[in-house]
């Protein structure tokens, strides 16, 4: 049984897990400045601190099968604890404000893009932490879901499988194209996380390799897309292997920040 961690709470850490939020902050902080002089490349934002595989909230909102307000601050960290050091692009592939995030392609053809500019996808944690910051909020912009803060709350259209997975490209170009309604990168600003990404949660979901190894695949998807009202910086699709691709699925890119330390 994990304590509840609240900044209310006065009594002295038995260990760094059992300390209140702020405290967390602080040592993330100290440990965000370890390595100076630690930078991202213009298009990118940094990423510090410390993901935790599993995170307990207060939920004061449960309806329609979802939470969709928690208790601010109130949260149990439970390990495992994995330190995240990371760029990750400011907005979604190809990672410029205003562009239409692409969709259709597959996990594999993600991995190929960011490499191509010499970068990677982000890992499941990297993506998470990124997300929620260093206080894990269950939304990149607070303790409760914000209707039209991001893109995520658009009217759901149904698919036509058939028409996605036709041999001819015309036929899967038209039935992508009805169905598409993510927003250019950044038309909701309000959608930006602690560390400064933009639209993590909704617009189009972002493949992500897989940090869990009890998982089937190395592909996981993260953030919900257009049409997924509820979605937020947890919970993972680790559904659909590298080969998968759909028409709500684009990605982004992260890297490993380059240092001037001497």
């Amino acid at each position: 049984m994990f304590p509840l961690f609240s900044p209310e709470l006065a009594a002295p850490p038995a260990s760094y897990l059992d300390l209140p939020l702020p405290a967390v902050s602080y040592l993330q902080a100290l440990a965000a400045q370890a390595v100076d002089g630690d930078h991202c490349a213009a298009d990118q934002k940094l990423v510090l601190g410390t993901h935790h595989e599993y995170v307990q909230r207060l939920c004061l909102d449960y309806h329609k099968a979802a939470c969709w307000s928690y208790h601010p601050g109130l949260v149990a960290l439970e390990p495992r604890a994995t330190a995240i050091r990371v760029c990750i692009d400011e907005y979604e592939w190809p990672n410029e404000k205003g562009a239409s995030p692409p969709v259709m392609m597959s996990f594999s053809e993600a991995q190929k893009e960011c490499a191509g500019v010499g970068k990677r996808l982000c890992t499941e944690f990297e993506w998470e932490l990124a997300c929620e910051g260093a206080g894990t909020q269950p939304y990149p912009y607070g303790w409760a879901q914000e209707p039209g803060a991001c893109v995520n709350d658009k009217k759901y259209k149904f698919y036509d499988q058939a028409k996605l997975e036709s041999r001819d490209r015309a036929v899967r170009s038209q039935e992508t194209k009805r169905l598409y309604q993510a927003e250019p990168s950044g038309s909701r600003p309000r959608c930006t996380s602690p560390f400064g990404a933009v639209d993590l949660v909704g617009n189009v979901e972002e493949w992500v390799t897989t940090s869990r190894p009890e998982w089937p695949h190395v592909s996981s998807l993260k953030g919900g897309y257009w049409a997924r009202a509820w979605s937020g910086c947890r919970g993972t699709n680790d559904s659909h292997g590298p080969a998968f691709r759909f028409y709500d699925i684009g990605f982004r890119c992260c890297s490993d920040p380059s240092s001037t330390r001497r």
